[in-house]
């Protein structure tokens, strides 16, 4: 375990750190590109410019953590909690995320054109101007999230939870949804379904 530990400019060479735990850490500037994180906890890190550009990071925990201006470019997140971190600034170009928890996220912007997304929780995350056109999303969890500027053109967002969400600032244009969020629809539509 590291706690208050500061790795700033610090350059990783091993190709992979896996079951070591971070509490109130500092990698300001370290260099992480390429790397393999597996089982790791990160508790309140600042990951400020951080090279972090292809990394495979499995079942990591990164607990309100803060990616300023770091490269995240092609950055694969594989079933990780992320609950509390912000990307702000961050290059998250070909970003890549399967299953997991990214609740009161800030991860803005974000392309997930044509892609699958499956089992994610997003509740209240601030998903903010993010692409999701093409795309199928399963199982996904958006309730409260903060969707204004999104697009779903096209996509095919059955069985996602789409509640609690500013269903009218995002672009829904042919997209495949479900009764139920049909209702949700309807309603922020000022509708009332009946059967």
């Amino acid at each position: 375990q590291y706690e208050e530990t500061d790795f700033t400019a610090a350059e990783f060479s091993e190709n992979e750190i896996k079951g070591v735990v971070f509490r109130h850490c500092r990698f300001r500037s370290a260099d992480f590109a390429g790397m393999v994180l597996s089982g790791c906890q990160f508790e309140s890190c600042d990951f400020t410019a951080t090279a972090f550009n292809g990394v495979t990071v499995v079942r990591c925990a990164f607990l309100n953590c803060r990616f300023l201006y770091a490269n995240c470019f092609a950055a694969f997140f594989d079933d990780c909690k992320m609950t509390g971190t912000t990307f702000e600034e961050c290059d998250c170009t070909a970003f890549q995320i399967r299953a997991g928890d990214w609740s009161y996220t800030l991860i803005q912007e974000l392309d997930f054109h044509n892609t699958h997304l499956e089992d994610i929780n997003f509740e209240q995350a601030d998903l903010c101007g993010s692409n999701f056109d093409k795309s199928t999303v399963t199982r996904c969890n958006f309730r409260g999230a903060n969707l204004t500027g999104s697009s779903f053109r096209n996509a095919d967002l059955r069985g996602s939870c789409i509640a609690e969400t500013n269903l009218l600032e995002i672009n829904l244009k042919g997209a495949k949804i479900d009764l139920e969020q049909a209702v949700l629809l309807a309603s922020a539509l000022g509708a009332v379904y009946e059967p």
